[in-house]
């Protein structure tokens, strides 16, 4: 109980001190129901779900430290990817802040997301998603950052580091608890590329492929001091994740550096290993478990007997484990509680009311949703999309641009606020934390907001239709809102009414995409077109309006348009939006008027149809593939030089290639150069000169990207070594310079060395993956 005492004497001491039973309780994590009850009242537990506010928490703790012999606290964890308790900020989903391509804005949400989470006693975060999802069938797609591994690991670096504020010092320092938390991250390892493109579908891969790719983000994290992981569901290459000691004790604990940080399964997958059948019963599956290096079994629902670890006592008499496999899991967990400082201040005091959803972390997700959306289309020179409103008719149309109760005509002019229960599907899919939720009917509940009778307070959202409202009616220009379509079926309902709309426009906005019941957690699609009656709804207002037409796309993952992606073509401009938060209505509505510059690239690329998945161009940075291709008799050439052997009636480049997305300006690139450093961690120095040549200020993301020397395997076309967000005013000239961490530089020989292989490497950089401004080489 010595505060000042180094973590690990502590944890060494207690264990000494507990029966084997207390170490057992503290590998469960329950949902509890405000009762502890017998089965842990005197043994203790590992973690709870937060149970909604500071008081019920501190009850809690109070009553379970109370009752345990060796006052053995709790902790709290709670879902917090985009947002974490109620009445808190909800910033826009990570599709979108893998699109902003500023590892500090994406730190700073991390932070904010902690400091709201520990005003009210949240000691564990789920969070953040490490996956790459490199399958846009799988309707998780939202919650993961990039199907690029340099990008993620480097988002992965931010997070953690906005998360737990401790400078990467890892799991057996002390975290400073009232501003910050411990980050679990998601899902370990591969969970993003499933057969199919289906939830928890096995993963096949080779082993360079896995460790180069999938495995770097959790890399990074382990290196930078993540202090928990959630392993996934699924079989990689054959075995359970959660029973697997190679990839967690080997790879993760070991190779990585995560060392004592807390593994936990997920939604009872311990129990699962003899579901899978490699596991005779639920005590070889305990046993299986803990020796496959999870420390606790989570996610059990509210029936203490669901909990697998409960059979590791049997698992101890059969001798399929050993005290010291118990100590050494239990270990992890009360370091964990022993950083966060739970044995020593165990209650919190409850600061929500003054961090809660401030103006400052209101801004921070108006500029997040501002930053990540990007301009997809637009004709030159012809930005914004509405230069003038005096006498502007907007007919804003589409089930994601407002709701119900903003269904009007021209004539009636200025509406009031938004309720939150109302517009479900608008909500879901432009606000919505990617978490699952049992109340479904209620937007409140979907999108993690308060609800009338919560105790922190309620969190407003405006939809397209009412900010552009707000800013545009009462002057001589209008604006009308119709949904004219559904997301969920094909209903035709509300179409004529959107066509009346659009004919008499001189702007027509239709914001289209998906919703967490056509696309999320359990809904995968085997689709990718805009779902429900949407392609029509734009079809028909292309036939009936000669207004430009304005498309917003407020989507999970990629979409498709169609048919060759005809209908992509009827839009004058588009806008990719993804789920925005809960300032992305007014994000979107000041980047349609010219307020703000939106300023996203796409953290991964879009197939044209959903037969391209897994093709030639997905992922965009494809080995070499095939002898045609190889010998340069592939039909389609990209601006660097890249060959795709087209499918029949169909290219197969992508429809939006990694890293895509127009500027509003020009700029010129100039003087790459690429210098060794001698310095082990960044050894190679990339710089490039960029002018801002147009005639507006405007940002630019320049990427810099490696063609590797001759292997003995078929290499990548290239690879994202390193990239930078710059804003130029027009005829500005900077010099963009980045250090190359080891990592990105590195590749794992056929032997899975991981080092940097010797040869001639090519340096490029330009504005997207698929073109090159300028190269150089440099020799290792």
């Amino acid at each position: 109980m010595d505060p000042s005492a180094p973590i690990q004497e502590r944890v060494t001491d207690l264990l000494s001190k507990m029966t084997t039973e207390e170490k057992i309780a503290q590998l469960a994590a329950i949902y509890l129901m405000g009762d502890i009850g017998e089965e842990y009242s005197k043994t203790g537990l590992g973690w709870t779900v937060f149970p909604g506010s500071a008081q019920k928490r501190n009850d809690m703790q109070s009553k379970i430290m109370q009752s345990s012999r060796l006052h053995l606290p709790l902790a709290f964890t709670e879902e917090s990817l985009h947002s974490s308790v109620e009445g808190g900020t909800v910033f826009p989903t990570p599709v979108l802040q893998g699109c902003t391509w500023n590892t500090s804005l994406v730190t700073m949400i991390a932070s904010s997301i902690a400091l709201e989470a520990s005003s009210v006693g949240v000691d564990i975060g789920l969070t953040p998603v490490l996956n790459m999802f490199t399958d846009p069938r799988f309707g998780r797609h939202s919650e993961g950052f990039s199907e690029n591994p340099t990008l993620s690991a480097a988002y992965a670096k931010a997070a953690v580091a906005g998360y737990q504020g401790d400078n990467g010092t890892g799991p057996l320092s002390y975290l400073d608890h009232s501003k910050h938390f411990v980050s679990l991250a998601k899902h370990y390892a591969a969970y993003g590329n499933a057969a199919g493109g289906q939830n928890a579908g096995p993963s096949h891969f080779d082993m360079q492929t896995l460790f180069d790719i999938y495995l770097k983000p959790w890399q990074a994290f382990a290196m930078h001091g993540g202090r928990g992981a959630m392993a996934s569901h699924q079989t990689v290459n054959h075995l359970p994740c959660h029973g697997n000691p190679y990839l967690v004790n080997s790879i993760l604990r070991e190779t990585f550096g995560f060392g004592n940080g807390s593994i936990t399964s997920d939604c009872n997958d311990i129990s699962v290993l003899a579901q899978y059948r490699i596991a005779a019963n639920a005590t070889q599956a305990a046993a299986k478990g803990l020796q496959g290096g999870v420390d606790i079994d989570s996610m059990c629902g509210h029936d203490p007997s669901l909990h697998s670890y409960n059979r590791l006592g049997d698992a101890l008499s059969d001798g399929l484990i050993t005290v010291s496999d118990i100590d050494t899991a239990a270990g992890h967990i009360l370091a964990g509680k022993f950083a966060l400082r739970l044995f020593d201040e165990p209650l919190v005091n409850d600061t929500a009311p003054s961090v809660l959803n401030t103006p400052e972390h209101q801004m921070l997700a108006y500029e997040a949703a501002l930053q990540g959306m990007t301009i997809a289309k637009y004709p030159t020179g012809q930005w914004p999309p509405i230069a003038s409103t005096g006498d502007a008719y907007i007919a804003v149309l589409g089930p994601n641009g407002g709701c119900p109760d903003e269904e009007s005509s021209f004539e009636i002019g200025e509406l009031a606020g938004v309720n939150l229960e109302h517009g479900a599907e608008y909500a879901q899919s432009v606000s919505s934390p990617s978490r699952s939720s049992s109340a479904a009917s209620h937007c409140d509940a979907q999108t993690n907001m308060a609800g009338p009778n919560s105790q922190y307070g309620d969190v407003d959202i405006k939809t397209v239709a009412t900010y552009l409202k707000e800013k545009v009616n009462g002057s001589t220009g209008r604006v009308a809102y119709s949904r004219g379509c559904e997301i969920g079926n094909s209903s035709t309902a509300d179409l004529e009414k959107a066509l009346q709309l659009a004919a008499n426009a001189t702007h027509v906005v239709v914001v289209v995409g998906d919703s967490l019941m056509s696309y999320g957690e359990w809904h995968d699609r085997d689709s990718l077109d805009l779902p429900g009656g949407q392609l029509k709804l734009i079809e028909q207002v292309k036939n009936v309006t000669k207004a430009k037409i304005i498309l917003v796309v407020t989507s999970g993952g990629p979409v498709t348009f169609g048919d060759k992606n005809a209908v992509l073509d009827m839009a004058d401009y588009v806008l990719i939006a993804w789920r925005s938060g809960q300032m992305g209505g007014v994000a979107i509505g000041d980047a349609i008027l010219g307020h703000a510059e939106p300023t996203g690239r796409l953290a991964q690329g879009w197939p044209r149809n959903v037969g391209q998945v897994n093709g030639a161009s997905s992922p965009w940075l494809q080995q070499i593939r095939g002898k045609w291709v190889a010998n340069a008799r592939g039909q389609t050439v990209d601006p660097d030089g890249r060959r795709y052997d087209d499918y029949k009636g169909s290219l197969s480049t992508p429809l939006f290639p990694f890293g895509y997305g127009l500027s509003l300006s020009e700029f010129k690139f100039d003087a790459l150069k690429a210098t060794k450093t001698g310095d082990e961690k960044a050894p190679l120095m990339v710089a490039v000169d960029i002018t801002n040549t147009g005639d507006r200020d405007a940002t630019q993301v320049v990427q810099f990207y490696v063609q590797d020397p001759v292997l003995p395997w078929v290499p990548y076309w290239k690879r994202l070594i390193a990239f930078d967000k710059v804003f130029l005013k027009k005829g500005e000239k900077r010099t963009v310079s980045r250090a190359v961490d080891w990592l990105d530089l590195s590749l794992h020989d056929t032997h899975l060395e991981q080092r940097i292989m010797p040869g001639v490497y090519t340096v490029r950089v330009g504005d997207c993956s698929n073109t090159d401004v300028l190269t150089t080489t440099i020799t290792f």
